[in-house]
C-alpha cells in the first residue's frame, strides 16, 4: 500500500527513522490487533499502537476502574470496550479503525488464537512483564511463559508496561525482534530481559 500525502505527514516523525522509513510504516498501517485489555497497561498499548497507524479490535469485555488515560474517561468505566473504542478512535487516528485484527494484545490472563505477532502483558508482583511472539514463535513456550505470570500492574507501572506492549508490537510488525521473547519493567523505569520457559515439545 502507498502512502498518502496526509500520511506520509502524520507519520513523519516515524518515517524519518531509518528503522522504520516508508517502507516500514506500510507494514504498521497493514498491522492489526484484538485487543482484550480493560486495564491500564493493555489500554496505554492500544493507544499507541493506534497512534502509529496499526488498527485496534476491542474485544467484548467492559472497562475497569483504572482503565482511565490516553482513550477512557472517568465515565466511562463499566462500559462495553467496543462502545468506546469505536467513538474515541476516529479521533486518535482513523487509520486505526478495525478491519484488520489479525494478531493479539491481551492483559493476562487471557486465551491465544490467531497468527500473530501476540503480546501478552502480565506482572510477576514487583514488576510488569511483557512476553511476545512473533507469527513463527513456538505457541506453546508462549504460553508455558505466560502461565507464570498474573494481571499486569496498574498505575504509573502499567502506562511504561503499556508503551513498552506497544513498541514490542510494532518492533514484531517490522521485524526488528526475535520471534520469543519477554521483557521486564519495573520502577524507576528499568528494562530487563526475562527468561522464556520451553514447551515439552521444544524443551
Amino acid at each position: 500500500m502507498a502512502l498518502r500525502e496526509e500520511q506520509i505527514l502524520r507519520y513523519s516523525r516515524q518515517i524519518l527513522l531509518r528503522e522504520v522509513g516508508g517502507r516500514g510504516q506500510e507494514k504498521l498501517l497493514a498491522g492489526g490487533v484484538r485487543l482484550k485489555a480493560t486495564g491500564t497497561a493493555g489500554l496505554t498499548a492500544a493507544a499507541y499502537v493506534a497512534a502509529g497507524g496499526t488498527a485496534v479490535e476491542a474485544g467484548p469485555e467492559s472497562l475497569v476502574p483504572g482503565a482511565e488515560g490516553f482513550l477512557v474517561k472517568a465515565d466511562e468505566v463499566g462500559r462495553p470496550g467496543p462502545e468506546v473504542l469505536a467513538r474515541v478512535l476516529p479521533d486518535v487516528n482513523a487509520d486505526a479503525l478495525p478491519e484488520r485484527g489479525t494478531g493479539r494484545l491481551a492483559e493476562l490472563p487471557a486465551a491465544w488464537d490467531g497468527e500473530g505477532p501476540w503480546v501478552a502483558l502480565g506482572g510477576d508482583g514487583t514488576r510488569g512483564v511483557a512476553v511476545f511472539r512473533g507469527t513463527t514463535g513456538c505457541p506453546g513456550c508462549f504460553e508455558a511463559t505466560t502461565a507464570t505470570l498474573g494481571p499486569p500492574p496498574s498505575g504509573a507501572l502499567g502506562v511504561g508496561l503499556g508503551a513498552l506492549g506497544a513498541l514490542l508490537l510494532q518492533r514484531l510488525l517490522l521485524g526488528m525482534e526475535p520471534v520469543l521473547g519477554a521483557r521486564g519493567w519495573e520502577a524507576p523505569g528499568m528494562l530487563t530481559d526475562q527468561p522464556v520457559r520451553r514447551c515439552g515439545r521444544c524443551g
